[in-house]
């Protein structure tokens, strides 16, 4: 057997190798949780940010909901930089998550405020579904690390 770099593995070696990688893998994949807790935390931030700003007369209501939602998202990112492993196809799921979560966010905010200011029955929905990108892929990332796959 050839490796990458020309030199000739036995198939002892090579079998060594698969063992070692199966066992790191064990042990990483599990590692990966961490990220159902972000994407659940960053949807409900987003449930809560949404809700009050649909619904809320005040202009001080507005400012104080969107510090508070910039800080959790704030202290979410110190977060995931502080954790060792990423969970598999991170990067893919977190663009994903985040990107659908903006292109809802934004629609919810610029309708809702045009079309149905302090309307329940738009501003209640909008808030559900603007936490589902973010919370799904959040559980997905859980599923991924307790697979054994």
């Amino acid at each position: 057997m050839t490796t990458t770099g020309g030199a000739h593995m036995r198939r002892e070696d090579a079998w060594d190798a698969l063992e070692q990688a199966r066992d790191m893998n064990k042990r990483v994949r599990p590692m990966g949780g961490w990220y159902a807790a972000y994407g659940i935390l960053y949807g409900l931030t987003s449930l809560g940010l949404v809700l009050t700003l649909g619904l809320t007369d005040s202009g001080v209501g507005v400012i104080v909901a969107s510090v508070v939602a910039v800080t959790i998202i704030c202290l979410l990112s110190v977060y995931s930089l502080r954790q060792p492993v990423k969970p598999l196809g991170y990067g893919p799921l977190h663009v994903w998550g985040v990107a659908t979560w903006g292109l809802i966010y934004g629609v919810a905010l610029f309708v809702g405020m045009y079309l149905f200011p302090g309307d329940m029955l738009w501003w209640a929905p909008m808030a559900v579904l603007s936490a589902l990108p973010t919370s799904v892929t959040g559980l997905i990332a859980l599923r991924r690390s307790r697979s054994t796959k």
